[in-house]
């Protein structure tokens, strides 16, 4: 130790305050920031972050160690009232045993008055809030005053941390246009980062001996919502940091691995400690399991019981909150990710199965590094359990989804197997699709009332997307969504509700008025679906598209006619598909007297496209719904 200390006590580092380029000081402001109208690079910002600026630099303190300090300074226009809320600032903060604190936060909003003068108005102290979420984690928060449009406003704020070769990552980009954003880092001598970047227009870099090294951006358009974005943190453009060796006299240190960190988890006594902590099961889960023989019978018993019994308080977490035992979160019947899925391990365990911890990084968290091995990647935990070749990957946190399908917000992606012999990245995948069927048999009454019933399956990622809907009582507005028809549900019912490995079947008596205009009707075959409308429109997009999982949708039924119509057009049989003939869509129709029948199939083979392939999906799906929103034409006799 006392090596070590040696060694840290030669570093020392002094913050300069020589910025790149011409940056205003705190508390100074040009007018012309206040008569902005909008983003010149971003037309239509309902804000724009005019400099987003921070400052890492090291020291060793002797009471402490080594310590990082990093600073932060904030300046936003705000354009549209929609961006008013962002002058409530929350930071939260990891605050267990003093590692970290937030200190040093000033803030000043500035606005002109009807003569075109400045008015500035500084933030007072009693705006300044803190409180412990926690044991581990508090926050604090503050209120810019009196903010409004045309409201530039500004806070600066220091974070420190015993940290011991860490460097927080940097956004460049945000969901608002950044006009000027800049990172300055310090590296201590003798350590060694791998530096990531993730950027898709210029970053500057400037490396001097006084002031470290500068990461620049500039004109940063936001990176808005996307139709079915594939996990918009993975998009940012950023630039992160990882400790990779440290070199000194008298000490050394190589990066982590992957079996590292399962061997320090297993013996940490918030992760590997509470998993050999025991929970009891209750006599309904005893009996229920008393006549169960198989592994998989045994896991879904175990977890259908925890997914119906605990309630997720809409937090993600790694390890069990440690405020208090996993017997308390069994009790009150309520937790995290990891509450949850470390109870459904003990009872797994206590069950005879051999259940294991999962860490895992949900799509919005973002795609983990595999080269980067750290833990802070991750954001979440689940159970994991082999039964011969089968596996079974569990979030009981998730109210639908059964427990031998991967939770769709980790589908496709890596995971982390904490275990001795057989950790390590896996893959999380399996053959399950989102698969909804539906047929109808129509009559079409004189005067355009159309009315029938409807059988509808949904299967596989499907029904969880059902049962949602069904269980907060909003089936029926979901299939009476209908483009160009409203379609009410007369009656239904809901069957194979209890049992998670069925599809969810809804039987439908539905009723509409057909369109019309003068002498003709205008039939849809494109109900109960729940396709409305296109959302691929936009000439470009930067994130790349994800569906999810693979898709297939079945519609067929008949249309019964009465005498006074007769068929003025219809519809000719097609196939088209995706030049990789990924994504195929196929419609027959014929007709038989009165009636007319007709199928209507679409497959998604592949459920992830990259950015650069959404010109052929684009395509694709204009020509999909100039398909699917066709009519049959009928003409009155």
């Amino acid at each position: 130790m006392k090596k070590i200390a040696l060694f840290f006590s030669i570093l020392f580092f002094c913050l300069s305050t020589t910025a790149q380029d011409n940056i205003p000081d705190f508390g100074k402001i040009d007018k012309i920031e206040l008569e902005m109208k909008d983003c010149e690079f971003d037309p239509g910002a309902d804000a724009v972050v005019l400099l987003d600026e921070g400052k890492i630099q090291f020291a060793y303190v002797e009471e402490v160690g080594l310590r990082s300090e990093t600073g932060y300074r904030i300046r936003i226009k705000i354009l549209k009232e929609s961006a008013i809320a962002r002058s409530e600032v929350k930071i939260r903060y990891y605050s267990k045993s003093k590692y970290g604190d937030v200190t040093d936060i000033r803030g000043i909003s500035y606005n002109l008055d009807e003569a075109g003068n400045i008015v500035e108005t500084k933030m007072g102290k009693e705006a300044i809030f803190r409180k412990d979420i926690n044991a581990e984690y508090s926050e604090v928060s503050f209120a810019l005053p009196n903010v409004k449009i045309g409201t530039v406003f500004e806070y600066k704020y220091m974070i420190s941390r015993r940290a011991f070769g860490y460097i927080p990552p940097w956004n460049f980009q945000q969901t608002i246009p950044v006009r000027y954003s800049a990172y300055r880092v310090i590296v201590p001598q003798y350590f060694q980062f791998i530096v990531q970047t993730i950027k898709r227009q210029q970053l500057e870099q400037k490396d001097t001996k006084s002031t470290g090294t500068w990461y620049i951006m500039r004109n940063v358009p936001g990176l808005k919502e996307e139709p079915f974005g594939s996990g918009k943190k993975d998009y940012l453009q950023r630039i992160e940091f990882q400790l990779s060796k440290i070199d000194a006299p008298g000490y050394s240190y190589e990066r982590n691995t992957w079996p590292k960190i399962i061997a320090q988890l297993l013996e940490a006594d918030y992760f590997g400690g509470v998993l050999k902590k025991h929970i009891s099961a209750d006599d309904e889960l005893d009996a229920a399991l008393s006549n169960a023989q198989s592994i998989r019978e045994k896991t879904r018993i175990v977890y259908n019981y925890v997914q119906s019994n605990m309630e997720w308080n809409k937090e993600y977490d790694i390890a069990p909150d440690n405020t208090f035992t996993l017997k308390d979160a069994w009790k009150n019947k309520n937790g995290s990710t990891a509450d949850i899925n470390f109870i459904l391990i003990r009872l797994l365990k206590n069950a005879g199965v051999d259940a294991k911890p999962l860490l895992v990084s949900t799509k919005e968290n973002g795609t983990i590094n595999s080269l980067y091995p750290f833990v802070n990647q991750f954001n979440s935990v689940l159970a994991y359990v082999k039964d011969g070749n089968e596996r079974f990957i569990m979030n009981a946190a998730d109210k639908y989804n059964p427990f031998n399908q991967v939770p769709e917000d980790v589908l496709y992606t890596n995971g982390l197997l904490i275990d001795k012999t057989e950790g390590g990245l896996i893959g999380l995948n399996n053959d399950k699709k989102y698969a909804v069927n539906c047929y109808f048999t129509a009559g079409l009454e004189p005067g355009g009332k159309m009315s029938g019933n409807a059988t509808i399956n949904s299967s596989g990622y499907a029904r969880n997307d059902w049962m949602n809907a069904y269980r907060n009582n909003k089936l029926k507005e979901l299939l009476q969504k209908n483009n160009g028809i409203e379609i009410k549900v007369d009656s239904m019912a809901v069957n194979n509700v209890k049992n998670e490995l069925l599809p969810l079947e809804q039987q439908l008596q539905i009723s509409a008025n057909i369109q019309s205009s003068g002498d003709y009707y205008f039939l849809p075959y494109n109900i109960l679906t729940g396709f409305e409308k296109n959302s691929f429109i936009e000439e470009q997009r930067v994130m790349g598209i994800d569906f999810i999982y693979p898709k297939s949708y079945i519609v067929a039924g008949s249309y019964i006619l009465a005498d006074t119509y007769s068929v003025s057009e219809l519809p000719k049989n097609i196939r088209i598909m995706m030049p990789d003939s990924s994504i195929m869509l196929t419609r027959t129709m014929q007709q038989d007297g009165n009636i007319i029948s007709f199928r209507l199939t679409l497959d998604f083979k592949v459920s992830r496209y990259p950015a650069e392939n959404y010109p052929y999906v684009k395509e694709f799906f204009k020509k999909m719904y100039n398909i699917i929103d066709e009519r049959i034409v009928l003409k009155k006799n």
